[in-house]
């Protein structure tokens, strides 16, 4: 079946070259488009609970009685900023000290809930935030925008973070290329809206990865959380674990950009011209399981047209999606191909795109129509002997 042979590379096809349009997704587009979305939905509030649980890269404590919560900063910010700014917005003393914060009026075991909320509901989460600010404070506290809109409100004195945390001007050149490339890219859901925001602004990092001669700002916790391959490289085995800064290398800022996107916000399309092999070779690397379904099924999708009747183009795309699925081992994607191209033989023995295919890849090919042959014909001698043996009968 498909494997991915040492020191091979995806092939480069890239979004826009040779593929179906996504206009012209057939019925089973949307379906597999909502069960796409519910997977990765899931997948990334189940990271961030683990982030919770596990309290992994904690760096604040807020403490209830006698009970201590560890949390992020990070994630308050994205979910609930007006909460954030009312618990942390007067204690930077506290925040440097890693002295516990109190939280008062509150009590302890629905404070918890409250906490798993904030890192795991898909929805929109005011009205939690609102219910737990009613009964912390008799004095209602001004609302702010939820969108953290951060030039607004970082000269307020309700704003007292260290200076190395406020985010200078987000319409910056650097941010630019975050921003733009990614513009109208949906996230998988509210909780994947708010991170994406937390990142795009470059709100509270504290870590930074160079990428290609590009910075992108980062959260160890969220990177933890969504990619096993930076949980090990920010736990204490490695020597990055203790840095500022980490630098990647045998990857490109764009494919960067797409990754950094997804463990954020759980993106659900990539930008034109994205290598979409590419991004499935490193999804693989950097233990992004979810991010390899969202270009499974844009190859399926946009290369494939989800395996419907074959039209021109897709005779040549669905050849690419083939050689794609072979070099990172898709077994499922690489069946899924084969059997199609099986079943529409006669259209493709004469294109030069199959022509151009590995010979082992042919071979397979021709012995799965082979199989396919010898299974009709047996199926026909069935019926044909049934048929007789009906008429022998009567």
């Amino acid at each position: 079946m498909a494997r991915r042979e040492e020191g091979s590379a995806a092939p480069l096809v890239h979004l826009g070259s040779p593929g179906v349009c996504s206009k012209g997704l057939q019925r089973k587009g949307p379906c597999e488009r909502r069960r796409l979305k519910a997977m990765v939905s899931e997948q990334l509030s189940q990271d961030l609970l683990r982030l919770l649980e596990e309290e992994i890269h904690t760096d604040v404590t807020l403490s209830i009685d006698c009970t201590l919560f560890k949390v992020h900063k990070a994630i308050f910010l994205a979910r609930v900023p007006a909460f954030y700014f009312h618990i942390f917005g007067q204690t930077s003393n506290n925040l440097i000290n890693h002295d516990p914060i109190p939280v008062k009026n509150v009590d302890a075991s629905e404070f918890k809930t409250f906490l798993q909320i904030i890192y795991s509901s898909n929805r929109n989460i005011k009205n939690y935030e609102e219910e737990i600010l009613n009964k912390m404070t008799v004095e209602r506290i001004p609302q702010m925008k939820l969108d953290i809109n951060f030039q607004k409100c970082k000269n307020s004195s309700d704003f007292s973070l260290q200076k190395h945390e406020i985010p200078e001007d987000v319409n910056d050149k650097d941010n630019s290329l975050i921003s733009n490339d990614n513009c109208g890219l949906e996230p998988a859901s509210e909780l994947g809206e708010d991170l994406l925001k937390l990142y795009v602004k470059h709100c509270c990092p504290d870590i930074d990865i160079y990428v290609d001669g590009k910075t992108f700002k980062a959260h160890r916790a969220i990177l933890s959380a969504r990619s096993s391959y930076f949980a090990a490289m920010l736990s204490g085995c490695w020597a990055e674990s203790s840095q500022e800064y980490i630098t990647l290398q045998g990857i490109k800022h764009i494919e960067m950009n797409v990754m950094m996107h997804f463990i954020y916000g759980g993106t659900l399309d990539f930008p034109d011209k994205t290598n979409v092999g590419y991004i499935l070779s490193i999804a693989d690397m950097y233990g992004l399981e979810g991010l390899k379904e969202v270009a499974i099924y844009i190859l399926r999708r946009d290369y494939c047209n989800f395996f419907q009747k074959p039209v021109p183009r897709t005779l040549t795309s669905v050849v690419e999606c083939l050689l794609i699925a072979h070099s990172v081992g898709v077994e499922n994607l690489f069946d899924d191909c084969m059997k199609w191209i099986v079943m529409h033989f006669a259209r493709f023995w004469s294109e030069r795109s199959f022509a151009n295919v590995p010979p082992d890849i042919q071979k397979n090919c021709l012995h799965m129509l082979i199989q396919s042959l010898v299974s009709i014909i047996t199926y026909i001698l069935w019926f044909v002997c049934a048929i007789k043996n009906l008429f022998s009968f009567e």
